[in-house]
Parts: structure tokens; sequence; C-alpha cells
């Protein structure tokens, strides 16, 4: 699918959902036909004004991306242009780019792990499986749990209920989307942690105490431990010298001593940091690979 059949899918989508709403709260109500039209005349040009933001925001985004070869910058850029106020940049960050990631990141780019210093995570991954998990055990019944709660408690508990379940499912895909576009790196003096849609750190080599190959049959004590929220095969262990702040979604951040972090290649990851000289140990089912 195209990025334009791909931004129509997801107006239509959203224009239908609205269509969906307004005649469930708006059923009890006696509009005039006049009343109809001017909600109908908003509406559309409300969608309008949307789609031509998206696509502006896209088109940004791309032109970036491709004159400075930077995810992450031609993303904060696009958003600048195209809200135009920092403090709506602020304030609609995490909402927009759950929406990016959700349903348009995958038709920009394929991956972004394009340098020997680049490891991504997707592929051993099982993110995929909990979002399928996930979805198939909301959607299917949502209509049904919508409609006995429109019955019982009305259009407002309904709409809460629905909407709150569908934004945590895009929420998630957008997780697992913004898995493959967010590779971790390893520059001469920093290890800068990627995960998901909003997790990150830049750790300074100097202050990892050691890291280490993590047996799949090991269990991890939780505290003091940042971990990866979506699970992989393959995992290596930090250890600070001292506490490294996570910052997180929503202005949320973490400040742990360890971290256990999932990678497609970890031997690779371990070997360039022990040529940086941060004491490294190989799990003993990597060794050999």
């Amino acid at each position: 699918m195209s990025m334009t059949r791909e931004k129509l899918t997801f107006f239509l989508g959203l224009g239908l959902l609205l269509a969906l709403f307004y005649a469930s709260v708006l059923r009890p109500q006696e509009l005039s036909g006049y009343g109809y039209a001017v909600l109908v005349s908003l509406t559309l040009a409300a969608l309008a004004f949307d789609y031509l933001k998206v696509s502006q925001f896209l088109t940004v985004a791309k032109a970036r991306e491709k004159a400075r070869n930077s995810h992450e910058s031609a993303l904060e850029t696009a958003l600048i242009t195209t809200l135009k106020s920092p403090l709506l940049v602020r304030y609609l960050r995490t909402e927009l780019l759950t929406l990016y990631y959700a349903f348009f990141a995958d038709f920009e780019r394929s991956n972004t792990v394009n340098k020997p210093t680049q490891f991504g995570y997707a592929k051993s991954s099982n993110a995929h499986d909990v979002f399928l998990f996930v979805a198939l055990s909301q959607l299917p019944f949502l209509p049904f749990i919508h409609a006995i709660l429109e019955h019982k408690k009305g259009p407002g508990p309904a709409w809460a209920i629905t909407l709150l379940t569908l934004w945590s499912v895009i929420w998630f895909l957008a997780q697992v989307e913004a898995v493959k576009f967010r590779p971790i790196e390893l520059t001469n003096t920093l290890l800068k942690y990627r995960f998901g849609l909003l997790w990150r750190a830049d750790i300074p080599l100097g202050k990892i105490k050691s890291a280490r190959g993590i047996d799949v049959a090991e269990t991890l004590d939780g505290t003091d431990l940042f971990m990866s929220p979506v699970g992989s095969t393959k995992n290596v262990l930090l250890e600070f010298e001292s506490p490294i702040r996570f910052s997180g979604p929503y202005w949320v951040k973490r400040s742990e001593r360890k971290a256990a972090i999932s990678l497609d290649n970890p031997s690779d990851f371990l070997r360039q940091l022990a040529q940086k000289g941060v004491p490294t140990s190989q799990a003993t089912s990597l060794r050999g690979s």
C-alpha cells in the first residue's frame, strides 16, 4: 500500500468512527437538518485540515531525514514545522508520534539499522506476537461490549471504554513498530539507548561497569533494573557505576543501576563494547557465535 492510500485509509477510518460516535451520542437529540449539515461540514473541514497537516509532517520528516540522515532529528523538525508552537509540540508530541509509528512509519522506511555501530532488536523480539494477542483478545469483542454498555449505561460510558481500548491497541502497535526504527547505537563515548516509542538514555561508556550476555534460562532480579518492555530471546545485562536516568513517555523518568536490553546481535555488541574498554563476557549460549 502506498503512503497516499495509507493516509486515505486512516482518515476514512477516522471519519467512520466519528460518524458512529455522532449517531450514537446525538440520536436522543432532536437536531434539525441544518444542525446536522453544520456538524458534517465542520467535521469534513477538520478532517481535510488534519490530512493536509499529516501530509506536511510526513513530507518535512522525509526531506529532513534525507538531508541529515537522522530519523529522530527529522521527526522533531517535522513536529515543530507542522505545529508551529513549541508548547503544542511539548504537549502533543507523544500522541502524534504514537499515530505516526502505528500507521505511517512502516510505509516511510524499511529499517534504520544501516551502520555497523547500530543494533536493532525487532527480529529477535516477540513484540508482534504479543501485539496480536493483545489485539485479538480485545478488538473482536469490543462492538458487543460497546452495545451492551450503551444499552445499560448510555453512550457516554460506552464510548469512553471503546476509545480507551482502541487507543491502548494503537499505543501498543506504535511501540512494536517503533522498535524497528529506533536502534541502539554505539559511538566512541556513548551508548545511545532507544526503545520503542519514547524510552531513551545517552549512557557514557565510562559509566558502564560491566556488560554480559544473558542466558535464556537465566532469571533476573528486577530490583534496580531497567528492562525493555517488549521481550526478546537475546539480551545483554549492563551494570553502571552510578544510576543512569532513562526518559520515557509523558515525562516519566527512571534511574537504575542495571539495564537488560534486547538485541538481534548481542555478540557483536559485546565485542564492540570490549574494543571500547568496557569489561564484557558472553553468555554460554552466545559463545562461538
